[in-house]
């Protein structure tokens, strides 16, 4: 535990940059969600009733874009698409939130709730922590390229906790295909 206390406060400035990235998200998929809830609200209505035959299949999606991420983070680009991802999902938990809190009232926002915790959280998670992992590829390879240093060891090490943590989205993601559409209708009533 006193590791991650350590690591935490090493790392608080770019933790807070994360953090106020994922808020800002947030704040326009509210914006978003207000402004669109009339475009909107008959699909909210419609996946409100037909909520059992839903299924979240985000398997291929977290796969490609993680891997592409990290092939990119050796060229220091896969950073910033790490960051448009972390933006994205805060945007759609505000838009999440706005869109069934405006169309349920605090009964919908509650489920939202439920459904980001459910469906998104954990992955948002795992990008924090594969993020750290894909900053300190890319700050090894450049100090390969700046300062002709050997970074494969380091490297090595990070891959293999990406490849982990890639993996542990991708069986988060199974489970989400097999039980999703199981567990989200139990709290259907919230949307009644």
């Amino acid at each position: 535990m006193d590791k991650i206390k350590e690591y935490c406060r090493k790392k608080r400035f770019l933790l807070l940059f994360l953090a106020v990235l994922f808020l800002f998200g947030m704040i326009i998929g509210i914006y978003l969600g207000i402004n669109g809830i009339e475009i909107l609200k008959q699909d909210i209505l419609y996946y409100a009733s037909n909520i059992a035959g839903q299924s979240y299949n985000y398997l291929l999606v977290h796969f490609f874009f993680l891997t592409i991420s990290l092939v990119l983070s050796f060229f220091a680009i896969g950073i910033p698409l790490l960051c448009t991802i972390l933006f994205y999902e805060g945007m759609c938990l505000g838009f999440l939130l706005s869109a069934f809190a405006l169309t349920y009232s605090l009964k919908g926002a509650f489920f939202a709730v439920i459904f980001f915790i459910l469906t998104k959280l954990f992955f948002v998670v795992i990008l924090l922590l594969f993020f750290l992992k894909c900053l300190e590829i890319a700050r090894k390879m450049l100090g390969k390229y700046i300062y002709k240093t050997d970074p494969s060891l380091a490297i090595s090490k990070h891959l293999k906790a990406c490849f982990c943590l890639i993996g542990l989205v991708l069986i988060y993601d199974l489970f989400l295909i097999i039980l999703g559409n199981k567990i989200l209708p139990l709290f259907s009533f919230l949307l009644a």
